[in-house]
């Protein structure tokens, strides 16, 4: 077993550090999807960009999360209604539509090769609560005319524990770090300037020091999500998430996975642990505690199989081993939507709520937009 994401446990040669002082239009601080869309955004309208990350592009939370592009935020459409009124819920609910179809625009434009397919999620129930709240969501769902799809488990698939499934047809999968180092060379090709392995020590409304260079810049835009450092937990909180994917199943194994459609599930709260196909391996994580022991890993490890064995349990699961297991953070703020603003001078983006493929690459371009003077959705323009 490798402790190593997944994504992450593949060839790469990073770009060089920054080596000497430089000014330019916008200095984005950070090369995950968001930092990478900015970078993206900016660089296609002209703007003279720059980015710089610690370690490589996608290394932090993007390279670590379940590459699931999907609708919605942290929170399901029928609570987001009874929490921040319809038509609130509705725009933020669309928007995540709109970025969903903005990433698949952007790999078919680009040809970027992230193993793209769109198969669909469920929303999987076993207990008659579950059953009731699920039908009270796709009713509020398609009252808001967001498609959904309820399939009635019965006696059809005769493995799976479960009742109900809310279906969304349109949810995608891909692997993250092929997709956001495409977009960052994406970029590149609109003539943004990209520099790995250069960490920023400290920054100010127009300048960010490192320790071979300062970078001068019009604006300072910080994509650091929950390394930030001016993030308080007035902001939001942040959540550990410890992931495992496993080897490769037999074809025997594959067959007996008891899915009516759709290559992701999630179960119903309190957890909402998920599941995804990734060809014939299966990728799993759970929340665990901020600052785990190593007995702490070890257990929510072998919970992870226990799940997939619950969930699945028409696998052969005594066979089944864990190639990768790993760990991210999450930050989400109180409202279930992204902070995307300027705060003492500097453009901030944080709080993707564990959505950062959609979300994230929405904010870039809303940020982008803003510098050429589009105003920031009021949306996301939080005041925490």
């Amino acid at each position: 077993m490798k402790n190593i994401s997944y994504w992450l446990d593949i060839p790469y040669t990073p770009r060089p550090s920054l080596s000497a002082d430089i000014t330019t239009d916008v200095i984005i601080i950070g090369g995950g999807i968001t930092g990478v869309s900015t970078a993206y955004h900016c660089a296609k309208q002209g703007l003279r960009t720059v980015l710089i990350e610690k370690d490589t592009i996608a290394s932090g939370s993007a390279g670590k999360n379940g590459g699931m592009v999907v609708e919605g935020f942290s929170m399901d459409f029928a609570t987001a209604v009874e929490k921040l009124g319809l038509e609130t819920a509705r725009d933020s609910w669309n928007n995540t539509i709109e970025a969903r179809k903005m990433v698949q625009s952007l790999i078919a434009e680009y040809k970027i090769d992230c193993d793209f397919s769109q198969p669909g999620s469920l929303y999987s129930v076993e207990t008659s609560e579950g059953a009731t709240w699920v039908r009270k969501e796709a009713a509020t769902r398609k009252s808001a005319d967001i498609e959904c799809e309820l399939i009635e488990q019965g006696i059809q698939l005769k493995h799976s524990p479960f009742l109900l499934h809310l279906f969304n047809p349109m949810d995608c999968m891909l692997h993250p770090v092929k997709f956001v180092r495409g977009l960052a060379e994406v970029a590149e090709r609109y003539g943004a300037v990209i520099f790995e392995n250069t960490k920023a020590i400290s920054f100010t409304e127009h300048e960010v020091m490192t320790s071979v260079g300062i970078i001068s810049a019009n604006k300072v835009v910080l994509c650091l999500e929950t390394s930030d450092p001016s993030i308080t937990p007035a902001q939001g909180r942040i959540a550990r998430e410890q992931a495992i994917v496993t080897e490769p199943l037999t074809d025997e194994q594959m067959a007996n996975i008891d899915w009516p459609k759709g290559g992701m599930l999630w179960t119903e709260e309190p957890d909402y642990i998920n599941i995804r196909k990734i060809g014939n391996r299966l990728f799993t994580s759970y929340s665990i505690s901020l600052q785990p022991t190593s007995d702490e890993r070890d257990q929510n490890r072998e919970q992870l199989l226990e799940f997939i064995h619950h969930c699945l349990p028409g696998l052969k699961t005594q066979d089944i081993a864990i190639s990768h297991c790993w760990e991210g953070l999450l930050f989400y703020t109180e409202r279930s939507r992204p902070y995307i603003g300027k705060r003492n001078g500097l453009y901030q983006v944080y709080g993707q709520g564990g959505n950062g493929l959609t979300h994230g690459v929405l904010a870039g371009k809303i940020l982008a937009d803003s510098f050429i003077g589009t105003p920031i959705p009021d949306l996301y323009n939080l005041k925490p």
